[in-house]
């Protein structure tokens, strides 16, 4: 088993390979939405670090998002392209699940049970899920989904255990957070591991390999969370007649 995993959905781009053993061989950009231009060389890049080739890989994994609507169409664009040049299966892996990974070992030293990854969806909404730590494994404990920030705070007062947040939804309502939550119910993880990388896309990807949990390459599609603001306004009659002609 070689995975290739892809990881466009935030600001940075990356790519990441892992092995039968676990061993991860990641690379990163460090241009901001620059994911149309890097993300081959940085797939190229990662299985060179592996030591190994094209024809190496056994699956192509993608972080299907949420996140952004660009970024999601590129990496899963990407990944079915190889999938069908190459004749190997994808891996769908969700963008907040790898970032809860990501934000694991943090959330843990912070004696937090569980962790909130949050996407910045902007006026106030988000694309959040919460994970919970149980003997050292993530389980799902809230539905990832589109949900106001104040919906989150709620969720979160109700919590037996303090919460970890991460993702990029910090960076925007950090001062709604603090606000809201009581000082020491909660931490606020550190920048090196707040935003998305494939590195814990693989991790996930290999899991999932290894359940059978697979698809052909039609079958790997982006998950949006909710509608591009140009759908919904042609869905609600107000987009413009100009541009509907």
């Amino acid at each position: 088993m070689l995975i290739l995993a892809l990881e466009t959905t935030g600001r940075y781009g990356s790519a990441a390979v892992i092995d039968e053993s676990g061993k991860v061989s990641a690379s990163s950009s460090s241009s901001e939405k620059n994911h149309l231009k890097d993300i081959i060389h940085l797939a190229d890049e990662s299985i060179s670090k592996a030591g190994a080739a094209k024809k190496d890989i056994t699956h192509v994994a993608a972080s299907v998002g949420p996140g952004s609507f660009t970024g999601i169409r590129i990496g899963v664009t990407t990944a079915r392209t190889l999938s069908q040049i190459l004749g190997l299966p994808c891996i769908s892996v969700s963008s907040l699940e790898a970032m809860a990974l990501r934000a694991k070992a943090y959330a843990e030293a912070e004696g937090c049970t569980y962790i909130c990854s949050i996407i910045n969806a902007r006026r106030r909404q988000t694309y959040g899920g919460i994970w919970k730590i149980e003997n050292g494994e993530l389980t799902e404990y809230a539905e990832q989904k589109q949900c106001m920030i104040e919906d989150i705070l709620e969720m979160a007062e109700k919590l037996d255990g303090r919460l970890c947040f991460t993702g990029d939804g910090i960076d925007a309502y950090e001062s709604i957070i603090s606000e809201g939550l009581k000082a020491g119910t909660y931490a606020l993880a550190s920048q090196e591991i707040r935003y998305q990388h494939a590195a814990e896309v693989a991790m996930i990807a290999k899991k999932k390999s290894e359940a059978g949990d697979v698809l052909e390459y039609g079958e790997l599609l982006p998950n949006y969370m909710r509608l591009s603001e140009a759908e919904q306004r042609l869905r609600e009659g107000t987009l413009s007649k100009k541009i509907s002609r």
